[in-house]
């Protein structure tokens, strides 16, 4: 990565912390997209240069965790489903979920309207983006719709179940357990029928359709 580059993603992650901490202490509705430039030591149109509305200034991370999840998909190990992938993925998530700083985020979240309906915005735009990800790797367009809808509202429950917790003073190891516990158990009822998404088969099993 140049200067170039490294110099916008730093002001980028400038912006984005600014804003954050500003949200968090205010509240998300008070503050202004001027107010974030102006704490940030930049322009307005800079703001906007790198996120489009003043919710992608709360998600921030998105577009990284979308990439991310598409690289982890790519290249999982031999033998690894695209669901373990996922699974996987998300229960390593519990322990940042059940820490006594996500609370700040949950309840910035949750006493904003507007950002409850960015939330399903950025979920529809997981389950695009994962949808195509299991395109590339094969998967049939309509069972990859399907199965994108399904990995994408446990994901959202997932979500929604450590806000809550927060929301509760739950954190820590115990909460990680719990919010561990409940993810397992979505993806054991997932199992059944997309287990074996993205699995290994033979040449002459793709022939017969079993990924149809």
């Amino acid at each position: 990565m140049g200067l170039r580059e490294t110099k916008k993603l730093a002001t980028r992650q400038q912006i984005a912390d600014v804003a954050m901490r500003l949200f968090v202490q205010r509240g998300f509705d008070r503050v202004t997209v001027a107010e974030v430039a102006a704490e940030a030591g930049v322009s307005e149109k800079t703001v906007f240069n790198y996120f489009p509305t003043k919710e992608d200034l709360f998600f921030d991370e998105i577009p990284e965790r979308s990439r991310k999840l598409a690289e982890a998909i790519g290249s999982r190990a031999e033998g690894e489903t695209i669901l373990g992938t996922l699974r996987r993925l998300q229960v390593g998530e519990c322990a940042r979920l059940s820490s006594p700083g996500f609370a700040a985020f949950a309840r910035t979240l949750e006493d904003s309207q507007a950002l409850r309906a960015k939330e399903l915005e950025v979920m529809a735009t997981f389950a695009q983006a994962l949808t195509g990800t299991l395109e590339a790797e094969g998967i049939d367009p309509r069972d990859a719709r399907i199965a994108a809808s399904l990995l994408i509202t446990v994901h959202r429950q997932f979500f929604r179940a450590a806000r809550m917790q927060a929301l509760d003073g739950k954190h820590g190891p115990a909460a990680a357990r719990r919010l561990r516990n409940d993810l397992e158990r979505a993806y054991t009822l997932l199992e059944g029928g997309l287990g074996g998404l993205g699995g290994h088969t033979s040449s002459t099993a793709k022939a017969a359709g079993t990924h149809r």
